[in-house]
């Protein structure tokens, strides 16, 4: 069995969008330029986004290490 993160980048690889089970955390895949310094996915955060601690058009996040942290921090009362 696969563990999560390999889900998380074959969810990414597939689809270029990820979304938590509560969907209050999206990862997408970033279409703006193709240079190498650009980031390569954008996070968004319902919960933080709406307190104003993220930005509403969402985080760039480099590489699919950071997508995951990203989403691992964002796991507002989410259980398994």
């Amino acid at each position: 069995m696969p563990s999560d993160e390999e889900l998380f980048e074959r969810t990414l690889a597939f689809s270029d969008t990820y979304a938590s089970d509560d969907g209050a955390v999206t990862i997408r895949r970033s279409r703006a330029g193709n240079g190498y310094s650009t980031a390569r996915f954008t996070g968004h955060c319902a919960v933080c986004a709406g307190d104003g601690l993220t930005p509403h058009e969402g985080e760039p996040l480099e590489d699919l290490t950071e997508a995951a942290r990203f989403a691992a921090a964002h796991r507002h009362g989410e259980v398994d």
